[in-house]
């Protein structure tokens, strides 16, 4: 009996499932790809804070600080420097950090399509009646030329893929997919005799037929996680 309870156990422990649009993950700060693959996230309630709520402003916040300070699983106070946060989930849903911004990213199987605003700096005169001017030092960036300052501008809306096993996020384009492709050899084949033009126009397609020949798995006891150890 106590062997078959061990059997039990460890079935249990590695049993995985596969990933669906429905797949939650688990609120909290993921530092690295490891922890989204396990689904893994630090809890937010361990995080020792004065800002409220848990919502994106507060990951925001969060961020800006410069470091966190959290109580492990026992009770020992860890500190971590926020530039080593991959992302974090909110009711589920997944945000990654790009350029010094969480974004939300849509996990769609083993290579996913993601959209990011492009934002870029943008110099404009100052005018000295403006009381929006320097409201806020996250959003505006004053040059030496006290005549002039630089605001975020969010651009257009630009395309990228993401490779959930390499935890690369790259340009939306044909020679980069090709890369990404070249792992299974048959659709790989195919895709190659397709003309330049085809190939542009197909990439989701072959993302969605990749995603069905590769799909994801996660622990199914991470559901069920309450938590992780920091080392």
């Amino acid at each position: 009996m106590p062997h078959q309870l061990l059997i039990a156990q460890e079935t249990d422990e590695t049993a995985m499932i596969r990933y669906s649009p429905e797949f939650k993950f688990k609120d909290g700060l993921y530092l690295n790809i490891e922890d989204v693959k396990t689904n893994d996230p630090i809890p937010l309630a361990r995080i020792v804070t004065d800002l409220g709520s848990y919502n994106k402003d507060f990951v925001d916040e969060l961020y800006k600080s410069g470091k966190i300070i959290l109580y492990d699983d026992y009770g020992i106070q860890r500190y971590i420097y926020t530039k080593h946060i991959w992302g974090y989930a909110e009711d589920g849903r997944l945000f990654i950090m790009v350029g010094g911004q969480f974004m939300r990213i849509i996990i769609q199987g083993s290579i996913s399509i993601f959209t990011a605003s492009a934002t870029t700096h943008e110099r404009k005169t100052f005018q000295p009646r403006d009381t929006t001017v320097y409201s806020t030092t996250t959003d505006l960036y004053r040059s030496h030329n006290k005549k002039y300052y630089y605001a975020n501008v969010t651009g257009e809306r630009q395309e990228y893929l993401f490779d959930f096993e390499s935890n690369t996020l790259a340009a939306y384009n044909v020679d980069v997919f090709e890369k990404l492709l070249v792992r299974d050899a048959v659709l790989f084949t195919e895709y190659a005799s397709l003309r330049k033009r085809d190939k542009k126009i197909k990439i989701g397609e072959f993302i969605r037929r990749y995603n069905t020949n590769h799909p994801l798995y996660f622990p199914a006891n991470s559901l069920h996680n309450t938590g992780k150890v920091i080392d």
